[in-house]
């Protein structure tokens, strides 16, 4: 084992003799645990350092490809915006016609109750005339006149009324 002789002012040489009391070692030993402790804490370090950048570039991958999903999916996003927008319009299109359908199909039913009132209203004209035309038949009848004399002997009586 080697020796190294280092200068160290008074406060530092107490402190390192209150830790060598404290664990109950030598000042010898707290002093080399100190100089193995920083030598291998350096190692420590570089090494957590340069896990630490393997992990920062791997996160900046992982960000990057976040990002370009993240694009593709605003883009999708867009698209899925115009279908419906375009969708949309078809409704309203589509709404329109039904609700101009409503109102050719109400004027239709307007329509077909202002016939089925004519109609009735001529079939009613109809009956009543068919009434007046039996009545009339039957009072032509009843004032018929009886052909003359010259008349019944010339085609004879009985064709007459043929």
């Amino acid at each position: 084992m080697g020796r190294v002789t280092v200068s160290v002012d008074d406060s530092m040489l107490s402190k390192v003799d209150e830790e060598a009391e404290k664990q109950d070692i030598s000042r010898s030993q707290v002093v080399s645990a100190a100089i193995e402790s920083h030598i291998t804490g350096v190692k420590q370090s570089q090494i957590q350092v340069h896990n630490l950048e393997l992990e920062l570039n791997k996160s900046q991958t992982e960000v990057m490809q976040l990002k370009r999903q993240i694009t593709k999916l605003e883009n999708q996003q867009v698209e899925k915006d115009k279908v419906i927008e375009s969708k949309g319009i078809d409704v309203t299109q589509i709404q329109e016609k039904l609700n101009q359908s409503y109102a050719d199909v109400n004027h239709s039913k307007q329509e077909i109750a202002k016939f089925e009132s004519a109609l009735k209203s001529k079939e009613d004209e109809i009956v009543f005339l068919r009434g007046h035309v039996s009545l009339l038949t039957q009072s032509i009848g009843q004032l018929a006149i009886k052909p003359g004399e010259e008349e019944a002997k010339k085609k004879g009586w009985w064709q007459f009324w043929k």
